[in-house]
Parts: structure tokens; C-alpha cells; sequence
């Protein structure tokens, strides 16, 4: 388990990657398992050790990197990497000598910029912002509904 602060923006771009993927998933015949029942649901946990196994798979032969270091306004989160990939970390941060934290919140970045893009993003924020407003429109008390026009 690991606990560390993130960017709020790594946060919004995992949410909504599993956000899709478990929509995809309720779609039969389409998404990676179409045609086979998944005996798990895709989860945003399950994107964190992707995420990781994806950037530690390029970190061998990419450049140097500027490691990003905490700022103040990022939350702080649990999430659960599987312990390879933390010991896989630890040694990346050994051989920089810098924080695993920084390994992990740089795989993460990078992963979200590079694989979930913004009109991804886009799309979520305003599809919530549209299920809001039904939700409250059809949820209103009676006495607060504004009449509906009338048809002569």
C-alpha cells in the first residue's frame, strides 16, 4: 500500500480512464474482453499498477527525467501497487536518489498525459454535469417545480 500526495490532474485522468473502461465493460462485445466474461470488474486500483508497470517498462532506455516533487495543494492518497512494482520503484529511486514516492508520482503523470486525454476528461465532466441536472430536475419537490408550459 502506498500513501503519498498526487497531482489533483493524475487523480481526474485515473478516475475517468476507469470511468470508461467500466462503461466499455458493460457493453457487450466491445472493450479488451470482448467476447469473454471478465471475472473482474476494471478498477481504478488496477490502473495505478498499470500505470507503473507501463512507465518502469520505458524507464530503462528514456531519458533523464525531472522529478516532480510534491506540492502543497495535492491530496493525499492510498492506493494499493503490487509489490514487485514497489520494489521495482525502490530501486529506480536508488539509483537517482530521490524519493519512490517521486518514481511512482512521475509514472503515474506521465501515464495520464500520455495515455487518457483531455476530451476523455471533457466528456465525463460534462456527461456528470448533465446526469446533475436531470437528477435535481426529476428529484425537485413538486412544490418547487416550475410548471411546465401548457398545450392549448
Amino acid at each position: 500500500m502506498q500513501h503519498q500526495k498526487l497531482p489533483p490532474e493524475v487523480l481526474e485522468a485515473l478516475d475517468t480512464e476507469a470511468w470508461f473502461r467500466e462503461r466499455v465493460a458493460e457493453v457487450p462485445g466491445i472493450g479488451p474482453a470482448a467476447g469473454a466474461q471478465s471475472p473482474t470488474r476494471p478498477s481504478k486500483e488496477a490502473l495505478f499498477d498499470e500505470a507503473i508497470a507501463w512507465y518502469l517498462a520505458q524507464a530503462a532506455t528514456g531519458p533523464a527525467v525531472d522529478w516532480p516533487h510534491p506540492a502543497r495543494h495535492w491530496p493525499k492518497v492510498t492506493f494499493w501497487v503490487s509489490d514487485t512494482l514497489v520494489a521495482r520503484c525502490a530501486r529506480l529511486a536508488r539509483e537517482h536518489r530521490i524519493a519512490r514516492s517521486q518514481v511512482m508520482t512521475r509514472a503515474l503523470m506521465l501515464y495520464c498525459d500520455r495515455q487518457v486525454p483531455r476530451v476523455l476528461m471533457d466528456f465525463r465532466g460534462e456527461a456528470f454535469e448533465k446526469a446533475r441536472t436531470l437528477y435535481r430536475a426529476v428529484h425537485t419537490p413538486a412544490h418547487r417545480r416550475r410548471p411546465s408550459p401548457r398545450k392549448p
